[in-house]
This record gives C-alpha cells, sequence and structure tokens, in this order.
C-alpha cells in the first residue's frame, strides 16, 4: 500500500476515536509533494507529504507525524499574522518548540533537533552568547530553557512558553548572535549549521481558515470529542479558540460598536413599533476615534509600530471618519491629539516616565465628539475610575499583559480588551 492510501487510512480511523483530529484534517487537501525536504507540512489549507521519505516509516510513525501536523493546524501556526518580515525558518522553530512542551513523540522534528545542537552548546561554552550578553537575562533565560533530558535524551523547557514567546526569543538568539567578530567555536549560532527548512512555506495569514478551525473546537467542547488529546495540549488549543483574545475580531467589534452608538432619534423616519407618532432612529455611518498610547519607559519602539500598524488596517475602510491620537505616561504629551495620519515615532515624544491611564480617560470623557476610544498599554499602572460605561477597548503589548490586566479591566463599565498577537 502507498504512503497516501496509508495516511487516508489513519485519518478514516480516527473517525471514532479522535473526533477533532478527523475533522481538522479532514478540512485540508491531502497532496503529495516529492520536492520538499520535510516529511510532512500544512498550509493553505492543504496538508502535504513527501512519500520517499515516509515510505520506510512504520504505521505508528507515520501516524505520528499526520498528528503532529494537524495539532499544528489546530494551534493555528500555518494561519495566525505573521510579525513584520518574519523569519519562516524560526516560526517553524517556534512551532515545534511549542508542540514539544506538550506533547512527546519518537519521530524525528527538524525544529527540536535544531533546539537540541543550541541546548548542547549552551551547556558546553562559559559564555554561549559571548562576553556581552554574560550574564545578563537573556543569557539566563537560555540556560533555563535550552535543556535536553539527561534520562530520555529529550529538549525540554523550565518555562511554559507561548509560541509567540518562542518566536521572540529564538529570533532574539538568531539576530543578535553571529560569527561576526568570533570563532565559529565560541558562537551559539553559526550561518554555516543555521537551521534550513521549508515546512512552513505554505504558512500565510488566513482568517476563514482559523474560524474553521474555531468552529471545530467549539463543536468538540460541546459534543466531548477530544479523544485522547492530553491536557496541556488541549488547553493550549482552547486557548487559541478564544474569540476574545483574537485583537482583530476585538477591533472589528469595537468599530461596529461606536457606530451603533452613533445614533440620532428623527421624526423623519418613523418608529417600527409606533410609526409617525414616535421618533425613530438614524444611525451615523460615521464615527471618531481617540487612540491613547503609552509612551512609558516600558514600551518598545516593536511594539509601538505593530499597534499602528494593526490600527491602519482594521480603520481604513471608510467608516471612521477621524482618527486622533494622544500620547501619555503620568501625564499627556502634547497639548492637542495628532491625526494618525501624521507618522511619528517613540523617539520624538518625551515620556517614558511612569504610567498615569487616568489622565487618558479624562481626556476622552470630556471631549464628546469622540464615540470609542483605544488605549495601548502594557497594562502597568493603576487602574483609572470610570463612573460610567464607556466604548473603550484596551489592547494590551503581550499576551502575558493581557492576563494580568484583564481582571481589572473587566471591572470597568463598558471596558473590553484584547493583545497583539507578537
Amino acid at each position: 500500500m502507498n504512503v497516501e492510501n496509508r495516511l487516508k487510512n489513519i485519518i478514516n480511523e480516527w473517525f471514532y476515536s479522535e473526533p477533532l483530529l478527523f475533522a481538522t484534517a479532514c478540512s485540508h487537501v491531502l497532496l503529495e509533494n516529492s520536492r520538499m525536504n520535510v516529511p510532512v507540512r500544512s498550509g493553505c489549507l492543504r496538508i502535504e507529504f513527501n512519500p520517499s521519505l515516509l515510505e520506510n516509516c512504520s504505521d505508528r510513525n507515520l501516524s505520528e507525524y499526520l498528528k503532529i501536523e494537524v495539532y499544528r493546524i489546530l494551534l493555528q501556526h500555518p494561519y495566525r499574522r505573521e510579525p513584520y518580515s518574519a523569519n519562516k525558518n524560526i516560526l517553524l522553530l517556534a512551532s515545534d518548540a511549542t508542540i514539544n512542551q506538550f506533547y512527546k513523540t519518537e519521530v524525528r522534528l527538524e525544529g527540536v533537533e535544531y533546539l537540541k545542537s543550541l541546548a548542547k552548546r549552551f551547556k558546553e561554552l562559559e559564555n554561549p552568547l559571548g562576553e556581552e550578553w554574560a550574564g545578563t537575562e537573556e543569557e539566563k533565560f537560555f540556560m533555563r530553557n535550552l535543556n535536553i533530558d539527561r534520562r530520555t535524551g529529550r529538549f525540554y523547557a523550565e518555562d511554559n512558553l507561548s509560541f509567540e514567546d518562542w518566536y521572540k526569543w529564538i529570533f532574539f538568539l538568531v539576530k543578535h548572535i553571529s560569527t561576526e567578530g568570533q570563532s565559529a567555536g565560541n558562537s551559539v549560532y553559526a550561518e554555516k549549521d543555521a537551521f534550513v527548512s521549508d515546512a512552513a512555506d505554505l504558512w500565510e495569514e488566513n482568517e476563514e481558515a482559523q474560524e474553521n478551525i474555531q468552529k471545530n473546537i467549539q463543536k468538540v467542547e460541546i459534543d466531548g470529542g477530544w479523544g485522547e488529546l492530553g491536557g496541556g495540549l488541549k488547553r493550549e488549543i482552547q486557548d487559541q479558540a478564544d474569540f476574545s483574545m483574537d485583537y482583530r475580531r476585538a477591533l472589528s467589534q469595537f468599530r461596529q460598536n461606536i457606530v451603533s452608538a452613533s445614533r440620532n432619534l428623527t421624526r423623519m423616519k418613523p418608529s417600527r413599533r409606533f410609526g409617525f407618532k414616535a421618533m425613530g432612529s438614524r444611525y451615523q455611518r460615521k464615527a471618531n476615534v481617540l487612540i491613547a498610547v503609552d509612551v512609558s519607559g516600558s514600551i518598545t519602539d516593536e511594539s509601538f509600530n505593530r499597534f499602528f500598524h494593526a490600527i491602519n488596517n482594521i480603520f481604513f475602510l471608510g467608516i471612521i471618519e477621524k482618527i486622533d491620537v494622544i500620547f501619555f505616561d503620568t501625564t499627556l504629551k502634547f497639548s492637542t491629539p495628532v491625526s494618525i495620519k501624521k507618522k511619528i515615532g517613540l523617539k520624538e515624544i518625551q515620556g517614558r516616565g511612569g504610567t498615569n491611564f487616568q489622565c487618558a480617560v479624562d481626556f476622552f470623557t470630556s471631549h464628546k465628539e469622540y464615540n470609542g476610544l483605544i488605549i495601548f498599554t502594557d497594562g502597568q499602572g493603576n487602574p483609572p475610575v470610570m463612573r460610567s460605561s464607556q466604548n473603550v477597548l484596551w489592547i494590551l503589548t503581550t499576551r502575558l499583559d493581557y492576563e494580568n490586566s484583564r481582571p481589572w479591566i473587566n471591572l470597568l463599565p463598558g471596558n473590553k480588551s484584547t493583545y497583539m498577537p507578537f
């Protein structure tokens, strides 16, 4: 029996034992690709396999390769919004590292093997990041999370890291550590042994694919069809299916709310219930938005740029008439708001102090021309006082900031929160 038929048989067997895996696999087209350098990969609503790399695999290992790729799809790694100028190799490394935290397999994952090689060198070298980084938090992080279990030989991390966190840290490693000015023996990362794979070549943002994956997960939540999925991986998949943490969906909902709030009573349009005896309502299809940007010392230029890139994509669609921006740390940085159309960087802003949300909230509540407020921050500050319900969306810089801030934001009337994925 050829590899394709064996893979199809595995999927069919999942129908009874693993309903979620079955539904996910069936949502993608199974295609042969002899040109790729990995056994199995996914993306663009396809699961591709290389028969020459799989023909000698046992049925068990073949099932493992397929299962790992379906897990990758369920975690939405191939369909998430990628960072600007994302490195595909590092995306794959981050994906493999994330899956490896929750699911141990006997089959070879190239990304995990590469991280294992880095782990060995971290333990062997006196200053694995070089003299500049000796004793820093960065070096301590990698020393803590690039490990190999002596008993099993498996790669493991002390911290429970998200896909986004793995990408950030591995990107740091690749970006900052080079062989320039060093001998290859003193560098953790060398060009000659850099990880190269085409496993993530099909990855690109796809909202429709994400929604379909989340529908399958929600159906399983109702029907109880998780199969033998482990607890840690199950929780990670559930977290990714949480719509409340999808910043694009949160922004879209915010936009709808502020437009709906722009309702004017008029006798020119009769009430649907009482006719001309009562005033009807007419919705103003234009709205004004105020954005408050935290420019305290903990906000990076990278976070700032990612935020405005997201705002530009979601709001310049003709519905929002005006977007003004204010900048704050302990006080407002300008006496008047700045138009979002004007390009401005953090270095131009005199800030970088502590954080006082109240000054931004007070400005918004005192200027009735704005229909809604977006606050971009890391959430590190005292909660503001709001005495009435307001259309306010908090966008936190990271998922960790989101988790730390969400409890007190939820106590503010009318306030919602989300976070940037990278």
